[in-house]
């Protein structure tokens, strides 16, 4: 049986999520945005795209020609022409896509520590 002059602790069920050094930490909910989607929006993703790639001094030749053949599923031997371009040239096109795959190629290759961009193609409007 508890004293009467003893304060019950916290339950599972009310206890904080976090704690620092015992003392309760009270989380504040982030507050959010949504964004609309507008006709511009999805007029800008429409069309194709252009993945390319630059040349850097800190990736070997060897490494980014394996992303290339990872990532974008090219063969061995144009990703060793991409790579080579992006040498010699300092830049080279990887390739034509649509939006969604331009995106997943773009971010999956920088993640990879390469220095890519995507670029649209096409109206000059």
């Amino acid at each position: 049986m508890r004293p009467a002059n003893v304060q019950p602790s916290f339950t599972r069920r009310n206890r904080p999520l976090f704690s620092s050094l015992g003392s309760g930490a009270v989380l504040e909910k982030p507050q959010t945005s949504t964004k609309k989607t507008t006709e511009n929006s999805a007029k800008d993703s429409a069309g194709e795209w252009q993945v390319r790639l630059y040349n850097d001094p800190v990736n070997k030749r060897e490494f980014v020609a394996r992303c290339l053949m990872e990532v974008c599923g090219v063969n061995d031997g144009a990703a060793f022409q991409i790579m080579m371009n992006a040498h010699q040239n300092g830049a080279a096109v990887i390739g034509r896509y649509d939006f969604e795959r331009a995106e997943l190629y773009y971010t999956s290759l920088r993640d990879n520590g390469l220095t890519v961009d995507m670029v649209k193609v096409g109206d000059s409007d």
